[in-house]
């Protein structure tokens, strides 16, 4: 059955909130900020990659601040799919019971955006309110999945040099906070194609 028009325009503003979310965070890690990086992961976060995992936005930021040496990155993807968060059914239509930005990025929102009821930045709600043409509400979480490709070197731009260091499916799950923004609460990276020898250099 195809989607009506408001059904329609609900999916592709919900869509593209979810990849505003994804481009910031490739942005800040290729750009190494990585206070940014990790305020777009809620507070309890669990970001799993191989056998590392982390818990918590500390633990996330210092996986990038512990490195010695210079790593410089360009990420990019593609394959974005959406749908309900495990356990949650979800009909796909965006709130419009209160103003919501959608360019707004968890980063603003941290350096004191406006905050929902609760006022607690990287907290969770459940959505409500009234969807557009009498739907349900925003949806309180949804699952992302995406591919994505990462170009690295050991060592500062300009580089002489460009590779693939990694090839890998993204498994995200995202909850709407108070603050009215998206911000990830769990992350799974599961790798698909490696070369070793442009892995982060460690110690």
């Amino acid at each position: 059955m195809t989607a009506g028009p408001a059904r329609s325009w609900e999916q592709a503003l919900l869509r593209a909130e979810i990849d505003a979310v994804l481009a910031e965070w490739a942005w800040h890690l290729d750009h190494g900020d990585y206070a940014a990086v990790a305020a777009l992961f809620t507070e309890d976060a669990l970001f799993v990659t191989g056998a590392v995992e982390l818990c918590g936005r500390a633990e996330i930021e210092n996986r990038y601040t512990e490195r010695t040496s210079a790593r410089s990155t360009r990420h990019t993807y593609s394959g974005l799919r959406l749908g309900p968060a495990e356990g949650d059914a979800w009909a796909g239509s965006v709130s419009r019971s209160r103003s919501v930005d959608s360019t707004r990025s968890p980063a603003d929102a941290d350096a004191g955006g406006v905050t929902g009821s609760g006022g607690d930045p990287g907290g969770s709600t459940t959505g409500g309110g009234t969807g557009i043409g009498g739907g349900a509400g925003r949806p309180a979480r949804l699952r992302a999945r995406s591919t994505w490709v990462n170009y690295a070197v050991n060592g500062p731009v300009p580089a002489d040099d460009v590779g693939v260091y990694l090839v890998a499916d993204f498994d995200d799950e995202l909850t709407w906070c108070d603050d009215q923004c998206w911000r990830i609460s769990e992350r799974r990276i599961i790798p698909v194609f490696r070369d070793p020898a442009r892995a982060p250099v460690t110690g």
